[in-house]
């Protein structure tokens, strides 16, 4: 079999491809569309290259300068809100927000009059000063990589446009964290740009680490 982005005698990607992130990414997108799925597994390990990742505190920091609502946000940003606030179940009472941002889904459930037990965590300071003034809740800073919250702590958890911000190689690792967090039946709630084709990009402006297809959510 050959290497996918190329015409190498090595599958699922020959050396040369392996070292180009973005190669990387559309062999990861094409074996999920296959459903090979274990050839997918190895194209997580951290031998294969990376986007370069610019999240940190004083990136985002930056990104969350200016004041935003809900109300003036696009209408396919206040869609995505409201279809991820439907699917939080009415019995929830404890609900975790991973990469709170400037709070747009909270300040949406308290215009609904939701009363749940928030706690969100950002790697931005800045989110996490705005949060604390604005909304009830345990917002603090922290990692995605390293969620400070024990097991069964939580009914739903968020991460809404956050996965593409996780580096491929650790994404697992958060999945099976976030699992273990929730309740037994607690419902996990994300949001993922689809098919940005990334290779197409002159700047990555929001330090996306990865891109998501339908076939990869599955």
């Amino acid at each position: 079999m050959h290497c996918i982005t190329c015409d190498k005698n090595k599958y699922p990607l020959c050396s040369n491809c392996s070292r180009n992130p973005y190669f990387v990414e559309k062999a990861r997108r094409v074996l999920a569309q296959k459903n090979g799925l274990k050839s997918l597994k190895q194209l997580y390990s951290e031998k294969y290259a990376e986007i370069k990742n610019y999240n940190t505190n004083s990136f985002w920091n930056i990104k969350f300068s200016s004041p935003v609502s809900y109300a003036n946000e696009p209408s396919v940003t206040k869609e995505r809100i409201k279809i991820a606030a439907s699917y939080i179940p009415r019995k929830t009472k404890r609900l975790l927000d991973i990469g709170t941002g400037v709070g747009l889904i909270e300040e949406y459930l308290g215009s609904q009059g939701k009363t749940y037990e928030i706690y969100g965590i950002d790697i931005s300071q800045k989110s996490v000063n705005i949060l604390k003034k604005k909304f009830k809740g345990d917002f603090r800073k922290g990692s995605v990589y390293s969620l400070p919250y024990g097991k069964n702590s939580f009914d739903v958890v968020l991460a809404l446009e956050v996965l593409e911000h996780i580096s491929p190689s650790k994404i697992l690792k958060v999945l099976g964290k976030v699992n273990e967090i929730l309740k037994p039946g607690g419902v996990f709630i994300c949001s993922v740009p689809l098919n940005e084709r990334m290779w197409g990009l002159t700047v990555n402006e929001s330090s996306h680490l990865r891109e998501y297809s339908p076939e990869l959510l599955e």
